[in-house]
């Protein structure tokens, strides 16, 4: 190098360099090629059937990723050996500079002109990075022709991948003194966002058909539907090893629980419902190990959680589940159900979003201000099952006094507490307590059982308002009903309601000649 320098050739070996460089990539993958990828079939006149893109096309994962890394390690060794050459040219120029030597090159035309060190520094790193650029874009081309197989690849298997290139471009980067090399990092973030598309247009379509064919019935949880809402909150070193989250989601064996637990708190499931916690841990798993696709990653949480919201809301408050799953009807269980999934989504979401922003750039934080919303609309549509409830009672309470003014009040209930029509109303408000207090939070129940109440008195006034109540017989009548029914709610086991609930039949009752004074 200090001869060149010396007699002024230095930039004509520089450009003979950068040919060579370029010739011993292009060698280098080609060799790599013939040693990893299977011998094509020969035609007639010995020329290969099957094109090179074509052949790569069909390698498995395992089979694509090995010959990638073994590209990736021969172009380092390739491109190392070019930084050193880089480095000593880069010594020998500054030692000539601060030893005030001239640096001289001479042309065809005999003239001489003075080129200072730091062009001929340039010219060297031009020639490394072209070296550096060319086993990049050689490598991007590889991947491009398996773009489409490589978006339908699971999150560990593309991630092995990404994993392998982004570390591959770094360690060149630094060789070539940190310049960025755009060419092979831009083709990983494209299909990156390419997989993630795939991806969420696959749980889309899935979730759509699970929701339809949703019986909502209680099912029970896996042992790894466990560990994923575990690992989701908690993500640790095993998110990088074993081919990710969705490995654990696949994964066989273990045994099965009741409920789903969350923060100490249990929770009964439906079927959908382990299916979109699965699909939720992917996109946790792509934060965590595909972290440019962040901003991407928030939407299409957002959009997975409001697919499940609204459809189940559409299902189950809308009744469609009787076309779509053939129920015959919906049930104060499904409610229930449904309720227990907006809770159980409302209280995850949080904590993934606490997840989300250790893993997301600071500048895309402020994305998962949208899962706040999200929150909220699910508990809205959690009030709206609950006030369902309330809305079926308040239609059995107006069922069973359709027949109240054909009633005989003034005839002794032979035996019974209470007339037919309490007796009916009774027992299926301890048959829907019954199915509340199995499913869903105590404190849950008590509130429903207080709305309950206070609809059933405002509601029974209403009906009893347009009877006579004339005699003595058919007061103390209609008063034992109401005894009865106060009793019934004093009485729910666990649950407590308050005197202010049965207000209006209370007041009723004592309005009534009988009772006044």
């Amino acid at each position: 190098a200090l001869a060149l320098v010396r007699v002024g050739k230095l930039r004509d070996v520089l450009t003979e360099l950068k040919d060579a460089g370029e010739r011993e990539v292009l060698s280098g993958i080609k060799a790599v090629l013939r040693e990893q990828m299977p011998p094509a079939e020969a035609g007639p006149n010995g020329e290969e059937k099957a094109p090179l893109a074509e052949r790569l096309r069909v390698l498995e994962a395992d089979e694509f990723l090995a010959l990638m890394q073994r590209q990736y390690k021969v172009l380092a060794v390739i491109v190392s050996r070019f930084a050193n050459v880089h480095g000593l040219i880069c010594a020998v120029l500054k030692a000539q500079e601060e030893g005030g030597e001239d640096i001289e090159e001479h042309d065809q035309s005999e003239e001489t002109a003075r080129e200072s060190a730091g062009k001929l520094i340039v010219a060297s790193e031009e020639v490394l990075d072209h070296i550096c650029y060319t086993g990049h874009q050689r490598c991007a081309r590889l991947i491009e022709v398996r773009k489409r197989r490589s978006t339908h690849l699971s999150l560990g298997e593309f991630s092995a991948l990404f994993d392998a290139t982004v570390d591959f471009v770094a360690g060149t980067e630094r060789m070539c003194g940190n310049r960025k090399e755009k060419v092979l990092r831009l083709t990983m973030v494209e299909q990156s966002k390419a997989f993630l598309d795939a991806l969420h247009e696959s749980n889309v379509s899935k979730l759509t058909m699970l929701l339809d064919a949703e019986r909502w019935v209680q099912v029970d949880v896996p042992e790894q539907i466990q560990r994923l809402v575990h690992d989701c909150i908690r993500p640790g070193s095993g998110w990088k090893t074993e081919g990710g989250m969705r490995s654990a989601a696949q994964a066989g064996g273990g045994g099965t629980e009741k409920h789903l637990e969350l923060e100490g708190e249990k929770y009964y499931v439906v079927g959908v419902l382990t299916a979109v916690l699965k699909m939720l841990s992917d996109y946790v798993g792509c934060a965590v190990q595909l972290p440019t696709l962040g901003a991407g990653i928030v939407d299409r949480i957002y959009a997975l959680v409001k697919v499940f919201r609204d459809r189940s809301c559409r299902l189950v408050l809308g009744a469609e589940a009787m076309t779509k799953a053939g129920l015959k009807t919906i049930t104060a269980k499904h409610l229930a159900l449904s309720a227990q999934a907006q809770v159980f989504l409302s209280r995850f979401l949080p904590l993934i979003k606490t997840t989300l922003s250790r893993v997301l750039p600071l500048r895309q934080q402020v994305l998962l201000a949208e899962l706040d919303k999200l929150v909220g609309d699910l508990q809205e549509h959690e009030q709206e099952l609950y006030n369902k409830l309330v809305s079926i009672m308040r239609e059995r309470v107006d069922y069973h006094c359709r027949a109240l003014a054909e009633e005989d009040w003034n005839s002794s209930l032979e035996g019974e507490h209470a007339g037919l029509y309490m007796r009916s109303l009774i027992k299926e408000l301890q048959n829907l307590v019954r199915v509340l207090a199995s499913t869903l939070d105590r404190q849950v129940v008590q509130q429903i059982i207080r709305q309950i109440a206070q609809m059933a008195s405002k509601r029974l006034v209403e009906h009893y308002a347009k009877l006579p109540f004339s005699t003595a017989a058919s007061q103390h009548r209609v008063a034992a009903d109401i005894s009865v029914l106060s009793s019934t709610f004093h009485s729910l086991e666990g649950f407590k309601i308050e005197s202010q609930d049965l207000h209006q039949l209370t007041s009723f009752c004592q309005s009534l000649p009988e009772f006044r004074g």
